[in-house]
């Protein structure tokens, strides 16, 4: 064996060990025992059906479970204890290894955050078969992955390390951003062009570990899950293999501050660093998926960087899909008056959605910073999203010289035409049938809904735009 390996493997025998004795002894059904003695306790502390000497007798059995269990627990940690020091000290005592070699490597914060990641894989791995109509396991995992941004970093950093070669190796196209406001035909639009030759975009299969793709991908394993209908309520089915816009989480990581205020600023300085870092993440995902190709971005977020993708992406081509402004703005409604209600009782899908920067809509929803009149108006009026469609639109317009507008009502009436008129611009090329991808007949535009001013001003600025567009 190498001699630079062998602290390494005596590391890995120890962890081994440790997981092998706390699984033959059961900890967790120990653990999850305690939780029931504690609720029981507090139940019956609450429990107006008993006296107060049965509330007496039930805190002190649950006290005494509670000893057992910490008992129970402490033996069990120190047999799992000494069952990982067993290699370390062996290979001391036989001389292959001295001990405090592989407690440095133990104690590697790289090494921690590997079996960290292993261990997750492994628990949703299991989960899957015994949690799968709860969900607790994706849950749980999706949790462990976003419970700290330094996580995030230091698993992309094991994946450089581990990955060096092939991300290197993978030089990355300039991307293409495709971004409107939600509800604008993006995702139907990302879907067509992740089917093209040459595009690499991220998945659902990426979650949680998006900053790790290719070091996700090797110990995930080709997971698979039935087609559902995402949380849109809109008839659109995905499953993991479905293009998915997650690469807000990783403006959310370098532009933390962004989104701690009520309205979320636009964009307009650049940073060298973090347009490096956000380069190499995208490659990350090119040599993945195409290695030498471009990177594909669906990120609605990004029409508020208008000013600054140019500069951070030279050659970048940004599309942006135009919806008639009254279909645009109803479906913005409705949607923030469904995770409205869905965000009352559904807490992991609001963490979600804030994890991965989805703020477009419900109890989450910050605006971006267009400059717009929406004095008086509130979410929950009609006028509030036609007035947010003026303001994210005239932005639009004042950017178009370096944007590719696509009508949203020619992708409905035209697909194919419209679809291949667009892979010219973007130098693509595919002669698959793109009509599956976007729904037949025209957008329904409930113009009655909103102030008859506000709706000239918007109609006036959609022709012109719509004049512009392929």
């Amino acid at each position: 064996m190498d001699a630079s390996m062998a602290p390494l493997v005596i590391a890995l025998l120890a962890v081994a060990g440790f997981a092998y004795a706390l699984w033959r002894a059961r900890v967790l059904s120990v653990v999850g025992g305690m939780a029931g003695e504690v609720t029981g306790g507090l139940s019956a502390m609450f429990d107006p059906s008993l006296d107060d000497d049965a509330k007496e007798r039930a805190v002190r059995q649950a006290g005494f479970a509670l000893f057992r269990r910490a008992w129970a627990i402490l033996w069990r940690m120190a047999a799992a204890l000494g069952a990982a020091a067993l290699p370390i000290y062996a290979a001391a005592q036989l001389g292959l290894v001295p001990s405090a070699a592989s407690f440095d490597v133990l104690l590697r914060v790289d090494f921690i955050l590997a079996v960290s990641l292993v261990a997750c894989a492994s628990a949703w791995t299991l989960s899957r078969g015994q949690e799968r109509e709860s969900g607790a396991g994706d849950q749980t995992l999706h949790n462990l992955a976003f419970a700290s941004p330094a996580l995030q970093r230091g698993l992309s950093r094991i994946e450089d390390r581990l990955f060096a070669r092939r991300i290197n190796a993978a030089e990355m196209d300039a991307p293409i951003f495709v971004t409107s406001l939600a509800r604008g035909g993006t995702t139907a639009l990302l879907n067509a062009l992740a089917t093209v030759p040459g595009t690499a975009t991220l998945r659902y299969r990426d979650m949680p570990f998006v900053t790790a793709p290719i070091l996700w991908d090797a110990l995930s394993g080709k997971r698979q899950v039935t087609r559902t209908e995402r949380a849109h309520g809109d008839g659109m089915e995905i499953d993991l293999d479905s293009a998915e816009a997650f690469d807000e989480v990783y403006w959310i990581q370098h532009w933390p501050e962004a989104y701690e205020v009520p309205v979320i600023p636009l964009w307009r300085d650049t940073d060298a660093e973090k347009t490096t870092a956000l380069r190499h993440a995208f490659q990350k995902v090119t040599a993945l998926r195409a290695p030498g190709g471009r990177y594909l971005s669906k990120n609605n977020a990004n029409i508020a960087r208008l000013d600054i993708l140019p500069e951070m992406f030279p050659g970048a081509q940004i599309v942006i899909p135009v919806r008639h402004p009254a279909a645009h703005a109803a479906s913005l409604m409705r949607q923030h008056q469904r995770f409205t209600e869905r965000h009352k009782t559904d807490e992991f899908g609001r963490k979600y959605m804030a994890d991965i920067g989805h703020f477009e809509f419900g109890a989450l929803h910050k605006r971006l910073g267009f400059e717009g009149a929406f004095d008086g108006l509130t979410p929950d009026m009609p006028d509030y999203w036609l007035a947010y469609w003026i303001a994210a639109f005239r932005h639009v317009s004042a950017h178009r010289e370096g944007a590719i507008l696509v009508d949203q009502n020619r992708l409905r009436a035209a697909p194919n035409e419209t679809m291949q008129a667009l892979l010219g611009t973007l130098n693509l090329a595919s002669k698959q049938d793109f009509s599956t991808y976007f729904r037949a007949g025209s957008d329904d535009a409930p113009t009655h809904l909103f102030d008859a001013q506000l709706m000239a001003e918007a109609e006036a600025f959609y022709q012109s735009l719509a004049a512009a567009s392929l």
